[in-house]
């Protein structure tokens, strides 16, 4: 117990704090900096997929559905 006393107020913990806290802090930055990568990633394939859908559906509008002319024969009956 005595051990972890010293070991604890020694003031090579307190680096290991310092070194802790700032590996925290980067790992914070550097998670907050791939958050922000993601969501530029995220706009540009949503632009990329309206692209998509744009240009699909001005395709779809130039087929032209071929027309049946059926008629009723049973007019007169």
């Amino acid at each position: 117990m005595n051990k972890f006393f010293q070991w604890f107020f020694s003031p090579s913990s307190s680096i290991k704090d310092e070194t802790n806290s700032f590996y925290l802090a980067e790992q914070i930055i550097e998670l907050k900096s791939r958050v922000s990568e993601l969501e530029k990633e995220n706009r540009e394939l949503q632009d990329l997929v309206l692209e998509i859908e744009v240009s699909l559906k001005s395709q779809i509008d130039k087929i032209h559905p071929v027309i049946y002319n059926i008629q009723e024969n049973n007019k007169g009956t």
